[in-house]
Formats: structure tokens, C-alpha cells, sequence
């Protein structure tokens, strides 16, 4: 699993039990804390340069906005 892991650039792995109870809240502190950590990046980095050096994550609801009126003005276009 810890090769998995990193071959795929995940940032941990945690072994949990739902039944016991095994690491549950420190695996969600952890993730917890990582998505925190993203965001601050992002914020700190701006959104453009986060998408183009990791990967496809955007958070800005202003260009999701923007791209939703794109594609309904267009959908709303034709003639008749």
C-alpha cells in the first residue's frame, strides 16, 4: 500500500477500521489538515499555477459561475 501510495502521489495511507474504530479520527485529521493546507497554497499561489504544476483541482466558484453563463448563452443561442 505505501507503494501505491506514492507512485500515485497520494500524501499518506492510514490502515482503519470502521468496526473498531482504528484510526478513523487520525485519518481524518490528517486529511483534514491536508485539505487546509491545499487551500492555503492555492490561495497563496493563485488557482492558475495550482492547476498547471498539480493536477485538474479548482476551487474558484467565480470561474465555475463564469463557465455555467458561457454554456447557457450558447445552449440559448440558435435561431427560433
Amino acid at each position: 500500500m505505501k507503494n501505491f501510495s506514492e507512485e500515485n502521489g497520494f500524501d499518506g495511507y492510514f490502515k482503519v477500521s470502521a468496526k473498531t474504530g482504528k484510526n478513523i479520527e487520525e485519518s481524518m485529521s490528517f486529511l483534514i489538515k491536508n485539505i487546509i493546507n491545499k487551500l492555503e497554497e492555492i490561495n497563496s499561489r493563485g488557482n492558475a499555477d495550482f492547476i498547471k504544476s498539480r493536477g485538474s483541482l479548482n476551487l474558484d466558484p467565480d470561474k465555475h459561475n463564469k463557465e455555467a453563463d458561457i454554456k447557457r448563452k450558447n445552449e440559448n443561442s440558435g435561431c427560433c
